[in-house]
Formats: structure tokens, C-alpha cells, sequence
């Protein structure tokens, strides 16, 4: 709870967003690839909580926006989707291989969310790496500003180990999540 009354409730204020870290994402790709053989796979992500208010209404203004300006931009692929959980997912194709332009992209996406107003309602970003059939999404959690593996299954399994042998690998390149508690499972994410 934000303002006066928080710290007297007992309450802290959420930490502010660490956005610019995403951008560490361009240097990933070398290291995750050299450690499990795992490459980008054109596709990224963001997940936010619908917000209710109708086509006219602030959110849905934002939310055009930043379709607007990813369309008009060099990303060649964006759409929207939501899941079985309640979280819309805006999704950004790229040509497969190299990150380039998706870490800026997926900044973008969240910094007209936060400007806003919207910050509340993100949940995270999710680069997608590739490796045959194999899926690797490289999380990143916005309001704490760490990223985390997930390697999803057939059957709504995970493969743990895949997922410490990449947190291993990127330990010295982006901030990893260090609670495992936090490495929820984001089954739902384009691309994975």
C-alpha cells in the first residue's frame, strides 16, 4: 500500500520496477547456447491482467497504443491472446536465431503499460529459446527485476534440471531469480 497509511498497517510499499534490465537480454543468447545448446526462437512475450472499462475506456486506449506502435515498427508479428488463467498476452514474432530488436520491444511493451498507469497489472516477460522441438522461456519477473528458467513438458511437467543448468549459465550475465519459489510455471506463454 502506497501513501501514509501503508508503514502504520504494516504494509510496504511493492518495490519499483527494474524495465531497463531487459535489455541484458542481448547478451544472453552466446552463454545459454554455449551451456545447453538452447537459441533464440523469435518469439517474446508480455503478460498482463485485463483490465475492465470497454473499448473506450483508459486501459483499452494504452493498449491500442502499444499495438500501434509495435505494427508500425519492424516487428512482423504481434498479436494478443488471453489464457485459461486470466492473463492477456501480447506476443512478438522476430525472425528466429538472434534477439535483435525483442529485448527493446518487450521494454517498450511494459514502459507504456507502467507510464500508464498500468504497472500493477504486469506480470512478466517471456523470451523463448529453442532447441529441436525443446522449449526454454527465459522469464522475467517486473516487479522484482530477476529473470528465471522454465522448460516446460509434455503433461504440464518441467524439466528441473534443464532449468538449473540454464540459471547456472546466465548467473554472471542477468540477475536470477534466487527464490526457486518464485519460478512459477508460465505453461501458457506464446512460444512455449
Amino acid at each position: 500500500m502506497r501513501g501514509p497509511l501503508g508503514p502504520l498497517l504494516g504494509r510496504s510499499a511493492p518495490p519499483e520496477p527494474v524495465l531497463d534490465r531487459l535489455f541484458a537480454l542481448a547478451d544472453v543468447a552466446g552463454p545459454l547456447a554455449a551451456a545447453t545448446g538452447f537459441t533464440p526462437g523469435g518469439t517474446g512475450a508480455v503478460a498482463h491482467r485485463s483490465v475492465e472499462g470497454g473499448p473506450f475506456g483508459a486501459f483499452a486506449r494504452t493498449h491500442r497504443e502499444v499495438l500501434r506502435l509495435l505494427r508500425s515498427g519492424a516487428a512482423p508479428e504481434v498479436e494478443t491472446c488471453e489464457d485459461e488463467h486470466g492473463w492477456a498476452w501480447i506476443r512478438i514474432g522476430r525472425p528466429p536465431g538472434t534477439l535483435g530488436e525483442l529485448p527493446g520491444d518487450l521494454h517498450m511493451v511494459n514502459a507504456l503499460l507502467q507510464e500508464g498507469g498500468f504497472g500493477p497489472y504486469l506480470l512478466c516477460s517471456v523470451v523463448c529459446f529453442e532447441r529441436g522441438p525443446a522449449r526454454l522461456g527465459l522469464v522475467h519477473l517486473y516487479r522484482r527485476g530477476t529473470f528465471y528458467p522454465y522448460a516446460p513438458l509434455p503433461g504440464g511437467r518441467r524439466d528441473a534440471g534443464l532449468e538449473r543448468e540454464a540459471a547456472a549459465a546466465l548467473a554472471g550475465e542477468i540477475p536470477v531469480e534466487p527464490d526457486t519459489g518464485r519460478w512459477f510455471p508460465v505453461r501458457d506463454a506464446p512460444g512455449l
